[in-house]
């Protein structure tokens, strides 16, 4: 009997060690993340006020690559943010909350908004439900995919649609965007760390990006995956609980570049 509550008491002692351990992560990830994400924010505050100050008098190859400049510290905010938020969250249960997915993807563009300036792209998104998830971590897949469409898309004005359904008490949203089909042989491979599909050569980063998408989604139980048409359009499509209230009654919004401003409604 001693030693069943020697052992138990030993257990407990190592559980408070691992939990103080693991405060001592979080803090340090916490100061790690400000360190990192400070001069990204700076640098991007800049490249926007050098290119606002100087608008037309800009040559065209300097605008894209301020622009450039602005793309790669908002993917470098995101991945940061994404990663701490993450590791924070894990090992609890998710705080699951009534998500409306499209103010959520309006939160996305002004995130992916170099890109889509740079290269001239719109973004029609068409009525979306209400959701359950975390919303940070939904945000940050909505994110990720959007950033994949404008980089392995066409160059110059690209479209990409944002739409969804639910069935079953299911939410099944699909991202799609024109550019080369993806092999059915690497439909799979692409969501594996640092993976990327073949003939990506515009590709920047560590090839994260889908990995975390695949991660998050799962942990809300849902799947992820892509389809493609031999037409030259790839559907990125995740599944989210639905939630009761259902979907808000509008049309098509379509936005581009340009600080975000969006274009008219058109009905649907």
């Amino acid at each position: 009997m001693d030693h069943l509550e020697d052992e138990i008491a030993r257990l407990h002692g190592r559980i408070a060690q691992l939990e103080s351990e693991k405060a001592d992560v979080e803090a340090f990830a916490a100061v790690a993340a400000h360190e990192l994400l400070a001069p990204l924010v700076l640098a991007d505050a800049y490249a926007t006020t050098v290119a606002d100050r100087l608008d037309h008098a800009v040559h065209a190859d300097e605008r894209r690559d301020l622009d450039a400049l602005r793309a790669a510290a908002s993917r470098t905010r995101l991945l940061v943010e994404t990663l701490l938020h993450d590791a924070r969250s894990h090992g609890r249960p998710l705080r699951l909350r009534a998500i409306d997915l499209e103010g959520l993807v309006r939160e996305s563009l002004t995130l992916v908004e170099p890109e889509m300036e740079a290269r001239g792209a719109e973004v029609q998104v068409e009525p979306l439900p209400v959701a359950l998830g975390e919303e940070a971590l939904v945000g940050a897949v909505f994110t990720n995919l959007l950033l994949n469409a404008l980089r392995y898309g066409p160059r110059e004005h690209a479209t990409i649609v944002i739409r969804a359904a639910v069935r079953d008490g299911v939410c099944r949203v699909c991202v799609e965007s024109e550019g080369p089909a993806i092999p059915a042989a690497d439909r799979e491979r692409i969501f594996a760390r640092y993976q990327r599909g073949r003939g990506e050569r515009r590709a920047r980063g560590a090839g994260l990006g889908l990995t975390i998408c695949r991660h998050i989604v799962e942990r809300h139980g849902g799947e992820i995956g892509v389809t493609a048409e031999a037409s030259g359009v790839n559907s990125f499509y995740f599944t989210l609980p639905a939630s009761p209230r259902g979907a808000a009654a509008q049309g098509v919004s379509r936005f581009h570049g340009a600080r975000m401003r969006p274009k008219a409604p058109v009905p649907g």
